[in-house]
């Protein structure tokens, strides 16, 4: 009989426990639906009324610079870096043809000269057969020997005749001429002169270091004319054509600069599924490297609204004041500024929270 009466007392025991926390629960969840009430209707959250407007579509473009005149130095003979005219280093400017930097040439010079004195003394022991043989050209030979010099690159052959040229073929004397102008023009791959009018922007060799066909001496860029490099979506592409102006602006909307669209790209990148456009721009102040941003006006218009940045959720939407409630409504960006997003997916008219990051939570009923 104890048995079954401990029995009963455990069960009626149970059912009291399980109906208080029943009451719990249900109090707390009153508590959090008038909690969450409240803080919606509350001034404590600020709001922001959208006005849509009729926008032209913008192309967004954005890159890096490079120089249009931009030439990577590497030597074509091998030498030990003897310098130029001027430090071979960063940042030194230097006039188109002038010495970048000189390598030592001396064997290749004595070489040079050795196969000239070789000349001379063949020209000078022929003319006793062509004073035999053809005398008629002996005046216009002997001229052309006395221009001949040991220092001084060699003068064209002149034109002797078809005979006469058989006669200095076959004694060797064409075939060292244009030997003689091979090692002449070797001879001045070891001088190296600025192709174009620029500065040094990188250098990686120093005086008296080897180098060689592979070596890398540096680099000079040209800095009054540089290449914008930016890729757009295919579909964006057809809005650009050659010869458009946009206005471009550096990282920091600092400075801005007049570019012209020179170029496009046919073909679509494989890695990017994006089409690059190349624009000339040009203004004090640009460096190499630098990362410069713009937009293009397309012939279509949408109706967007601009919002505050702060607005956006992580999740991609906006906060909507709808009947006392917040609901979250989807948006699709479609362009953007230092401080605002142009939105599509608003109405006229919609309160949306200004500034999404604040603690909202439990105040969103969806």
């Amino acid at each position: 009989m104890n048995k079954f009466l401990a029995i009963a007392f455990i069960i009626v025991a149970g059912f009291l426990v399980n109906s208080c926390d029943g009451e719990e629960a249900e109090s707390s969840a009153k508590g959090q639906s008038d909690v969450s009430t409240a803080e919606i209707d509350s001034h404590q959250i600020s709001y922001f009324t959208v006005e849509t407007e009729s926008v032209t579509d913008r192309i967004f473009l954005s890159g890096r610079l490079r120089a249009d005149k931009r030439i990577e130095l590497f030597p074509e003979v091998q030498g030990k870096v003897m310098g130029g005219n001027r430090p071979f280093k960063e940042g030194i400017s230097y006039q188109k043809g002038e010495i970048l930097l000189q390598l030592d040439d001396e064997e290749a010079r004595l070489q040079y000269q050795s196969s000239r004195s070789k000349f001379k003394t063949l020209v000078s022991a022929l003319m006793a057969d062509i004073k035999l043989d053809h005398p008629e050209l002996l005046p216009r030979y002997e001229e052309w020997f006395n221009t001949l010099s040991i220092g001084e690159s060699n003068p064209p052959l002149p034109d002797f005749g078809e005979k006469a040229a058989r006669f200095l073929e076959s004694k060797g004397v064409y075939e060292l001429y244009y030997s003689i102008k091979s090692a002449e023009e070797r001879l001045s791959k070891f001088t190296i002169r600025a192709p174009f009018s620029g500065i040094l922007s990188a250098v990686k060799a120093e005086p008296g270091q080897a180098v060689g066909p592979q070596f890398h001496l540096g680099t000079l860029v040209d800095p009054s004319l540089f290449i914008l490099s930016a890729s757009v979506e295919p579909a964006d592409a057809d809005w650009i054509r050659s010869g458009m102006t946009l206005k471009v602006l550096n990282q920091d909307q600092t400075g801005s600069y007049k570019a012209d669209v020179v170029r496009m790209n046919p073909s679509v990148d494989p890695s990017s599924q994006q089409v690059f456009v190349y624009l000339e721009v040009a203004g004090e102040n640009l460096r190499e490297g630098m990362y410069l941003e713009g937009e293009i006006e397309s012939d279509s218009k949408n109706e967007l609204a601009r919002i505050p940045k702060t607005a956006l959720l992580r999740t991609g939407g906006v906060l909507v004041k709808t009947e006392g409630s917040l609901v979250e409504a989807p948006v699709q960006i479609e362009n953007l500024d230092r401080s605002y997003l142009w939105v599509s997916g608003l109405k006229n008219g919609d309160e949306i929270v200004e500034n999404a990051s604040e603690p909202v939570a439990g105040r969103i009923i969806n």
